[in-house]
Formats: structure tokens, sequence, C-alpha cells
């Protein structure tokens, strides 16, 4: 009898130190097969046409905030945002620089924002942003103080390569065929004139105007991810840094554990976060919303051995499509991707079963017993059909600790005992995992409590 009072005493306790962690971090990055499945789609092709159309900005190849090159690349985001059917809305945030020289101070620049509409309230979001505009400040073959409205500045990476990120994780969490449902609203910002120019002045200035405009009107933005600059690396490396302020270490945390639990293969630093301000992510901190900047280095002008070279085509014209590396922008598209997935979609989705809905017929699957657990478990199914079979384990953070079957099965009831060990034998703490089963295409996921 104590024996048995003993092990529902630990279980309850067990239960308990879970639910409190589970509650203290509801954001934290967990395994999930449909936030695994969107990131398959993110497509590198459709990555490398945004960054090219937005180099050559119909021919003008600049978008300096003023020129008609600007004009243009606000209509195409636009464009493209208008192309994926599931967006609530896409609009122009219209903001004018006063302190600008006339004409200039009457000239409208906008913010391109799209809108995912969660089932939560209107005012309450997260931000996807990056900013479309560019600079050739530093070229020494342009005198920038007086060429700046018809300077070659084609902005690959900075800042075509964050804007195509948005573009693209846009595209996917809309798509009606993913049926993404969030609990919570995302929306989608390109935002403009976060460059300096002689005729614009002070920069950020369209991540400015949204930031106070949200502040004025109460908006609940519960994180910004800002990437600008994401695609300079010739090391061999796929690396990238992280910028944060001590307010928001947990958006960068996120992307630390999407990178490990979806197995991406990118590169970071890892918290403490380096902190800068020279981005969108700033204005954002100014009102006390949490916010983070996604950028190749920090800052992408000095060097970062072995993981990074300086970017030496920063701010000139010679910042063209040639110089990015697609699959590091694509990684950083996906890490960013999973970490706002996991932090809007509704908490009762995570680990558990994000399939289609699947025939009686093909299988059941019953429930692993005991559960709770000590030494080992068994996980009975019973296959109508003949299936590949794989079943995965993962712990609460999301991590595979165990790949216990991958194998053709025959039609029939079937067995498999695991004990409670990682890939190595190793036998694991007592905590709440998941066994996630693939019945070829079909996709379960158990529950399962291990106490020690």
């Amino acid at each position: 009898m104590a024996i048995i009072m003993t092990y529902l005493r630990n279980t309850v306790i067990v239960f308990l130190l879970i639910f409190s962690s589970l509650s203290a971090q509801p954001d934290s990055v967990f395994y999930n097969p449909q936030v695994d499945s969107l990131l398959n789609q993110v497509n590198p092709a459709n990555i490398s046409q945004y960054i090219a159309d937005l180099a050559n900005a119909n021919g003008y190849s600049s978008r300096v905030t003023f020129t008609p090159g600007n004009l243009w690349s606000a209509a195409y985001i636009k464009q493209v945002f208008d192309t994926f059917p599931g967006l609530t809305s896409v609009e122009f945030d219209t903001f004018y620089v006063l302190t600008a020289p006339f004409p200039w101070n009457v000239y409208p620049l906008v913010n391109v924002v799209a809108t995912l509409q969660g089932t939560g309230p209107v005012t309450r979001y997260y931000i996807v942003g990056g900013h479309f505009d560019t600079s050739a400040s530093l070229d020494p073959n342009i005198n920038w103080s007086s060429q700046w409205s018809t300077a070659v500045a084609p902005g690959a990476d900075d800042n075509a390569s964050g804007v195509a990120a948005v573009l693209e994780i846009a595209r996917i969490l809309s798509d009606p065929a993913n049926q993404f449902q969030p609990d919570i609203t995302i929306k989608f910002v390109a935002f403009g004139a976060e460059e300096s120019s002689p005729a614009s002045g002070q920069n950020h200035r369209g991540s400015n105007h949204f930031a106070t405009a949200a502040a004025s009107q109460t908006d609940d933005i519960l994180g910004v991810f800002n990437i600008d600059m994401i695609g300079y690396n010739n090391t061999g490396h796929h690396y990238y840094n992280i910028v944060s302020n001590t307010n928001s270490l947990e958006l960068g945390d996120d992307l630390v554990q999407a990178n490990q639990t979806y197995q991406i293969g990118i590169n970071s630093n890892s918290n403490p976060f380096v902190y800068a301000t020279y981005s969108d992510h700033e204005q954002f901190w100014q009102y006390g919303y949490k916010a983070i900047l996604l950028i190749e280095n920090a800052p992408p002008w000095n060097n970062n051995p072995p993981w990074y070279n300086a970017n030496p085509y920063y701010h000139k014209a010679t910042d063209t499509p040639d110089k990015v590396n697609i699959d590091q922008v694509t990684k950083i598209t996906k890490a960013t991707l999973a970490a706002v997935a996991c932090r809007t979609m509704p908490a009762t989705s995570l680990a558990q079963d994000q399939s289609s809905e699947i025939l009686p017929e093909d299988y059941i699957l019953q429930p692993n017993f005991p559960n709770p657990f000590n030494a080992h478990t068994v996980f009975n199914y019973v296959l109508h059909s003949a299936a590949q079979v794989k079943i995965r384990i993962y712990n609460a953070a999301g991590q595979k600790v165990a790949d216990i079957q991958d194998a053709w099965q025959t039609a029939g009831e079937h067995r498999v005992n695991w004990q409670a060990a990682d890939q190595n034998g190793k036998a694991l703490p007592s905590g709440l995992y998941f066994a996630h089963f693939i019945f070829n295409h079909n996709v379960k996921t158990q529950k399962v409590m291990l106490i020690r």
C-alpha cells in the first residue's frame, strides 16, 4: 500500500511540475506535425524570385525612398500579398515625413500590411516584418548626397532577403489548403523608409509610424519578428544573429528552440543575445513591445570568424541577387515560420494529431499501457492493411529522443514495447513524452508519462 501511495504521490507531483512549466511558458516551441508540414512548403525558388524582382524593381534597380523604384516595389509587395487568398486583408498604411524638404514632406510613403486574422481580439497580434527600401550610401562610386535619387541600389540582401522571407511565411500560413487557423492574429508588414537618405533624414520612419499608431490605439502587440538582411555568408556556414533587449529574450529563445526541434540546420547566437538598435525593431522597443531582429551578423560590417566574413556589398550598388545565399535565407525563413506558428496556433493543438481525418478502417491506435509507467510501456495498434509504420518519441521541449519503429508491417495486431530509453539506450528522466505515430502518411500522437 505504501508503495502505491508513493507512486501516486510522485505521479501527482510530476503532473503539477509539468503543468506549472507549461503554464509559465505557454509560447514555447513544441514539436507539432502540422508545423513540420508547413516548413516543408518553404520554397527556395519563391524566395529567389521575390529577391530578383525586388532587386530589379521594374528596371529601376533601386528602392530608395522617394524614388519610382520604391513606389513600384510597394505596389509589387501588395500585389504578391493579394495573390494569397487566405489573408484577411491587404492594405497600404500611409505616412509622411513632415520634416523632409518640399516636395518630399507631402509625398505619401507606405508600409504594406497584410493580416491573417486569428480567433482572438483584433488588437492582439504578432508582427512578422522587414523593410523594403534600400540604400547605396557606402558605395565609393556614388555621391550619395547628390545622386541618391538616381543611384543604383538593388538591395538584394538589404533587404529584399528579409521581405522575401516575410512573403513566403505569409503565403504558407495563409494558404487555406494548410488549414492553419491561428488563435492570435498575425500581421505581415513590409516597412517603408527604414534607411535614411538626404531627403528623408532620420531612419526607421515606417516602423515609427506603425508603432506609434499601435501604442496610441493600445494595441496588444505580443511580439515583433523583424527580418533585416539575412542572405550574405561566404564562409560555408549557415549563420545569423538574433538581436534582442532584455524584455524580448523569449522570442529569440523560440528561434533557437525551433531550429533544434525541427532540425532546420541553421547556426545562430544564443541567449543572452546581441543588443543593437539599427533596424525597425528599435521603434517597438520605444513603446515597451517585445521585438527582435534577425540579421546575418550583428553588425553586418564586422567579421565574426569562423561563422561570418564582413559583408563587402553592404549599402552598395553591388548588393545584387547573385551575392545572396538562398539556402541560408530559406533556413532562417523556416525557423521564423516555426516560432510564429507555435506562438499563434491554438494551445490545444500542440503535440496532438494534426492530420486530416482518417477513415476508421485504416488503423486502430489503442492507448498505451501502463500510462503513467515506470520501466516500460507497450503501444498497441491494429492495421487493417499493410503499412509503413514509424514511431518516434519526443520530450516536452519538442526534441526527438528516440526512434523505436520504422518498418513495413503486415495487416493485423501489433505491439511495441518501449523501455523508456533514448536512441543510445540511456534511461530517460521522468517527465511528459509524446509518441508520434506515422501510418504511411497518416499521423497520430499520444501523450505518455514516465515516472522513475
